[in-house]
């Protein structure tokens, strides 16, 4: 059985709050799935290369398991053009189109938001979210922009975009969002609680911005990457924990060249 889910970038990081919002964009994950007796096994490639990290895919295996008081194993094949460790909701997307494919192989039917909040309860098992990253998850299943409290696992806004141009970018470095246990990001949350009103006013744009010289600063990122696309008039911000950061501009040519000097560049549309 297949799936397949898709990255999205932030427009408020819940770290602080507990209320974040995301909106989808065209990297996509594909997941096949065939029932075994025991175990997992299969194939992981990512942007082409072999990733050897089966620990999410026999978190999601269990948390169904135990969901439905089943016994199986699986044999998976994931293809994901999504850069891992990288603020840009890989593994959201990994647990979404993996629940949603043993789903359908076991022939379970739940609702739509049932499958998120299963692969969201994953997330929080494998120990790849601080927040249960339900928004994250939302805005990867769905598309568009999603604003949601993520304690309370409620789905606050859903609403369609135009489907923009989005260049990301990508530096070297990697930011695994376990090495941010401990981090007292409280001190940001009535800053942050500002942006989140913004974009429930329908601000997302402005919120998005807020969100990352607030993150990004507190992280301790160079934001030159972000400051350059506003002195072009372009919309950026930090997704996720970072490091990558993105622009939305009908013209990505202007911030593809000033881009490269800081790291890898991919260009997508919001979805």
């Amino acid at each position: 059985m297949k799936s397949e889910a898709f990255s999205a970038v932030t427009v408020i990081n819940a770290f602080a709050t507990g209320k974040g919002g995301a909106i989808g964009i065209d990297l996509k994950v594909s997941v096949g799935v065939k029932l075994t007796g025991e175990g997992v096994s299969g194939e992981i490639f990512v942007r082409g290369e072999k990733f050897e990290d089966f620990s999410l895919v026999g978190t999601v295996v269990e948390t169904i398991k135990d969901k439905f008081g089943l016994d199986f194993g699986v044999k998976v094949k994931i293809d994901s053009e999504i850069p891992v460790g990288k603020g840009l909701k890989s593994s959201s997307a990994v647990a979404n189109a993996l629940t949603d494919a043993i789903l359908k192989e076991l022939k379970i039917e739940l609702s739509d938001i049932e499958v998120v909040k299963l692969g969201v309860e994953a997330s929080k098992r494998a120990g790849v979210t601080l927040t249960g990253a339900f928004d994250d998850a939302c805005a990867s299943y769905f598309g568009g922009l999603c604003l949601t409290d993520n304690l309370k696992l409620e789905l606050l806004k859903k609403e369609e975009v135009e489907k923009l141009p989005v260049v990301l970018l990508i530096p070297k470095e990697i930011l695994l969002t376990s090495s941010l246990r401990g981090r007292n990001f409280k001190v940001l949350a009535p800053y942050v609680e500002e942006a989140f009103k913004l974009a429930l006013r329908g601000e997302w744009k402005k919120a998005l911005v807020l969100n990352g010289l607030i993150y990004g600063s507190f992280l301790g990122y160079n934001l030159e990457p972000i400051v350059e696309a506003l002195r072009a008039g372009v919309v950026a911000g930090l997704s996720g924990k970072g490091p990558a950061m993105f622009a939305i501009t009908e013209e990505p040519e202007k911030i593809v060249e000033t881009w490269r000097d800081y790291g890898e560049v991919l260009t997508t549309r919001l979805r």
